[in-house]
């Protein structure tokens, strides 16, 4: 006896008719089809009366037919009763698409084989799918390892750019050469972190270390690290922040790489002489930052993608824009805090702005004595000499605020009230005697100490920096012990 399913014809008849999903055909015992359903007719483009009778290799590719896969699967199904079996179909108009085909032996009452029944699924939109999934789970990888094997030859590159730096007496070519050479360099190794980045991210790998910070030095820090590449190209940059502290709790090294890459993008996209304009605010426990530039701007379509991995701005003529990762890495970071970014723009050439918010955000009045007596100034072009000093007072308690020239000191005393200044006598912007001028004026200064920090020790040095307002006279290398007493003189301690 064959095996199979017992049906009635005019029960499978209804059956095939009623189907609209599936392509559901019949065979007579030697494979010519004898009838289908519209299914079948939608998927493959045959007319009824273009295939009926015809066998049914027609809707198999010539490689399949060649080999013998329609007689194969018919034989199959006869002696087991079924057969199962996914490859590639063909239309009408010669285009393929990946099906599963169930093909099933249908026998009367007395076991007598009396044709097929054929269920043919299309799966090409799945197959696409799964290809996308397995290609977006090896991405991660694939990023990872370009990134690490990219750091190799970096590492000799940095190496002979340091060289070539601590060469005396460099001619010109050289030193123009060079600097260009650690120019490049630089935005390579950025490049690379970014792809290091958008792997870790991918891949879950990226944890918070949230702590409460003190917004305004997360923007001076930001500002500062930015300000060779927005001089370089002549950006004004006007940063507001509010005149009270603003505390909230997130990841440091996060929310400074958010900030961070927003800078780069304005600058990176406002051609030369342009604006930024940098703004800080506080709406109930959320806290706004917002980036807006007079760039190049973004049409409708790219403030889609914009926030897309690898996406590019259409109509930007900018080859520095990166590899679309920054965004990307800005967004995923502030949703990670449990916030949000937005990006609006007028259209092309009418500039961007970048607004990103952050949950859990405090404001803290600076009339509080403590805290005002707590934030400090240090102003030296020598970024060692100013990091470390920094950095003890950080220890003793401060708040600092660290600038490396005159425009960087002037923007942080803005609205932060700092209770003492100190500052190098002699950098190549201004002088420790002018900048004292100009800070004086600065809404917030009202009241601040002042310290000139300088190389120069002698009475006549002393006499003159007292002669210029300041309160004390502290000669380098500074000691801890004339620090605290130079401090406890001020009554800042």
């Amino acid at each position: 006896m064959n095996k199979g399913v017992v049906v009635r014809n005019d029960g499978l008849q209804l059956l095939v008719e009623a189907a609209q999903d599936y392509c559901i055909f019949l065979l007579d015992v030697d494979g010519a089809i004898a009838c289908w359903n519209p299914g079948v007719q939608r998927v493959m483009g045959y007319a009824s009366q273009e295939v009926i009778g015809k066998d049914v290799a027609i809707l198999y590719s010539p490689e399949a037919s060649a080999i013998g896969w329609p007689a194969e699967e018919l034989l199959h199904a006869k002696e087991e009763g079924r057969f199962e079996r996914e490859g590639w179909r063909m239309r009408k108009d010669g285009t393929r698409f990946w099906a599963n085909v169930v093909t099933t032996a249908t026998v009367d009452e007395y076991g007598i084989l009396t044709g097929f029944g054929t269920v043919t699924r299309d799966l090409t939109e799945r197959c696409q799918l799964d290809d996308l999934e397995r290609s977006s789970q090896r991405m991660p990888e694939f990023l990872a390892m370009l990134a690490h094997e990219l750091r190799n030859p970096l590492a000799p590159m940095r190496n002979a750019v340091t060289l070539l730096q601590l060469e005396p007496a460099p001619s010109t070519i050289v030193k123009s050469g060079r600097d260009m050479i650690d120019r490049q360099l630089s935005h390579l190794t950025r490049l690379v972190d970014e792809l290091l980045e958008v792997g870790r991210l991918t891949t879950g790998k990226i944890t918070l270390q949230t702590e409460q910070l003190d917004y305004a030095e997360i923007v001076a820090k930001c500002v500062e690290a930015q300000r060779s590449v927005l001089e370089g190209r002549h950006h004004r940059l006007k940063v507001d922040v509010p005149q009270c502290r603003v505390w909230v709790l997130a990841d440091a090294m996060r929310v400074t790489q958010v900030l961070q890459n927003l800078l780069t993008n304005a600058a990176q996209f406002t051609p030369e002489g342009g604006d930024i304009r940098l703004a800080v605010w506080v709406d109930g426990d959320q806290l706004y930052t917002s980036v807006a530039d007079t760039g190049v701007g973004m049409s409708s379509e790219s403030l889609d993608s914009i926030f897309t991995l690898f996406s590019q701005v259409k109509g930007a003529t900018n080859r520095q824009s990166g590899l679309g990762i920054g965004l990307t890495l800005a967004k995923s970071l502030v949703e990670l805090h449990g916030g949000t970014v937005h990006a609006s723009s007028a259209g092309l050439g009418l500039g961007s702005t970048f607004t990103f918010v952050l949950p859990g955000a405090q404001q803290v009045a600076r009339q509080d004595a403590f805290e005002a007596k707590k934030f400090v100034l240090v102003c030296d072009d020598n970024r060692d000499s100013a990091d470390s000093l920094s950095e003890v007072l950080r220890m003793l308690g401060f708040q600092v605020f660290t600038a490396y020239d005159g425009a960087g000191a002037e923007r942080a005393v803005r609205g932060n009230q700092p209770c003492a200044a100190f500052l190098d006598l002699s950098m190549p912007d201004t002088t420790g005697y002018e900048l004292l001028k100009r800070l004086a004026v600065v809404p917030g200064a009202e009241g601040m100490r002042s310290f000139a920090v300088t190389g120069y020790g002698s009475d006549a040095d002393k006499q003159r920096s007292k002669a210029a307002g300041f309160t004390d006279h502290l000669t380098k290398p500074v000691e801890l012990d004339r620090l605290r007493q130079a401090l406890a003189d001020a009554n800042l301690v």
